[in-house]
């Protein structure tokens, strides 16, 4: 009883932490623009032809157009109220993630630790701020855990039915981030094992559960590639599917530049090449994945993750039940396939593709907060039996480190959110106020035209449509964006020169770089010739 409270007011500080970063948040992330762009399809067209035109998985963004309608009748319908709907969807998806997690946790080890692994997640600041960030991430590793825990279940038991949940969970999951269904997959393999270990092969043949756990998945996958014609067009999946990348399209009408720029040698990149490294190998790969890793665990509760794998046993033993020390072993399974499965898959997608994102990182976060609680929890246990000192004090002590510790995790996690992007968000409010109908809008970026809630206009992937367009009338342009040393940098830099005025700066100092934004009058020039980059 008293461990259930603690779970409640640990998911109740969550709950408040998320609430004041979504409140302190100016704009969304830059992906975040697409699924909100595809959010506000969700409500003027039909959902199949969304589906259809869209290159990002529908749930999440489904979801953001079904809680936008009651949340606007309290807010007013705007730029801010699409951003709250959609980080507060992530958020929910946060909170919702940590009742499996707990579960998961507890049948492991106990309900000591599972309480320490829900408050370290919550205290972690990458986990923390994609899981309130205008991403699908958080509703996919919501959906990973909970059909990991449920996969657990449905071996331990043998019963079909918490094997049709996880499935369906699973397939679920795969409409928000596609590397969800790799929960049910693992979650097969583990199932086999289990059976083969156990000499029960021809159970696993027999039993309905194991069909259930693949019709629940097959069923979502199978429906969404109805509509949509295909799987997924995510490369990460493609490619691990062995599909290859997609069919190139050949516009029958092509994106022609206006005469005097089609000559010129430009450069009309969407953004900015990463200056990080090329990933070349599966070494270098898991050398990545390994610093990655160590990082989004704050590198303390890494070290106590492995040294909670270490001293797995002795922490079972500190149970009092042992008659039930052989507890968890399912679980320990599922988890441990599910790792080497996504080990496997992360390995080849940053081996045929280059890169990694830290988010394709956060389902190993995940199940790894289980053994850093319980890394926390045996090195506390052997400290306190070291001290000699009164129960009382030894309490206090306690409180006063685990308050320290929360405390500057609190403050790091809550620091001013996306700073950087201040002067974008002031150029957006500047363009809703200056901005007249029919003036067309170039942002390089997408948060200061979100801002403005200027409907028409383009970002950078249509800067071509824009050059081509009479009623271009202001350009919005990061200062860093015109500051770096790159062929893209010196193409807009000259168009600018060429045939725009600037009119409004925003400027933000990070680290001695100016990282704010600027707002230039395009006016469309007669002729390009002469224009040189």
């Amino acid at each position: 009883m008293a461990s259930r409270r603690w779970f409640i007011v640990i998911v109740g500080f969550s709950a408040i932490l998320h609430a004041v970063a979504i409140y302190r948040t100016l704009v969304p992330a830059q992906d975040g623009l697409k699924f909100l762009r595809v959010a506000r399809d969700f409500q003027s067209k039909p959902w199949a032809d969304v589906i259809r035109g869209s290159d990002q998985h529908p749930l999440y963004p489904a979801l953001i157009a079904a809680v936008e309608p009651p949340l606007s009748v309290v807010m007013g319908s705007g730029p801010e109220t699409w951003r709250i709907a959609a980080q507060g969807v992530s958020a929910l998806a946060s909170l919702i993630l940590l009742f499996p997690l707990y579960r998961l946790a507890r049948s492991l080890f106990d309900e000591r630790i599972g309480l320490i692994a829900v408050l370290i997640y919550v205290l972690l600041p990458i986990p923390a701020e994609v899981g309130r960030d205008t991403l699908g991430n958080a509703l996919g590793l919501c959906c990973m855990t909970l059909s990991l825990w449920l996969g657990a279940r449905a071996i331990r038991e043998a019963a079909w039915l918490p094997a049709l949940g996880s499935g369906l969970v699973g397939g679920v999951g795969f409409l928000a981030r596609p590397e969800v269904i790799l929960a049910p997959v693992a979650i097969g393999l583990a199932w086999a094992i289990h059976a083969a270990r156990g000499r029960s092969i021809r159970s696993l043949i027999t039993t309905p559960a194991l069909p259930a756990l693949g019709v629940g998945a097959l069923v979502c996958v199978g429906a969404y590639a109805l509509v949509k014609g295909e799987v997924s067009e995510k490369l990460a999946i493609r490619y691990g599917a062995s599909i290859g990348s997609q069919k190139i399209m050949h516009r029958a009408t092509p994106q022609l530049l206006p005469e005097g720029l089609d000559g010129a040698k430009l450069d009309f990149s969407p953004k900015e090449e990463s200056d990080r490294s090329t990933m070349r190998g599966p070494v270098k790969t898991l050398v990545w994945i390994g610093r990655q890793w160590w990082d989004e665990l704050c590198w303390g509760f890494a070290v106590m993750a492995i040294w909670g794998l270490t001293r797995q046993r002795f922490i079972l033993s500190l149970r009092g039940d042992r008659d039930e020390r052989d507890s968890g072993t399912v679980e320990r399974l599922v988890i441990g396939v599910f790792v080497a499965v996504y080990l496997a898959v992360l390995v080849r997608h940053g081996t045929a593709l280059g890169y990694l994102s830290s988010r394709h990182l956060l389902p190993l976060v995940v199940v790894s907060v289980v053994w850093a609680a319980a890394g926390t929890f045996v090195c506390l246990h052997r400290l306190g039996g070291k001290l000699t000192i009164r129960p009382e004090t030894k309490r206090l002590a306690l409180i006063t480190a685990s308050t320290f510790v929360v405390g500057v995790m609190v403050v790091y996690q809550l620091r001013t959110s996306h700073q950087s992007r201040w002067g974008h968000w002031a150029a957006g409010r500047w363009l809703a106020e200056n901005a007249q109908a029919g003036q067309e809008v170039l942002d390089t970026r997408g948060w200061a035209r979100f801002v403005s809630d200027n409907a028409g206009g383009y970002d950078y992937w249509h800067v071509r449509q824009a050059l081509s367009d009479q009623r271009l009338s202001y350009v919005v342009v990061g200062h860093d964006e015109l500051e770096v040393e790159s062929p893209r940098s010196r193409t807009l830099g000259a168009l600018l020169a060429f045939a725009a005025t600037p009119i409004q700066d925003f400027p933000v100092r990070i680290g001695g770089r100016n990282v704010g934004a600027r707002i230039y009058r395009f006016q469309q020039p007669a002729s390009w010739e002469g224009f040189s980059p």
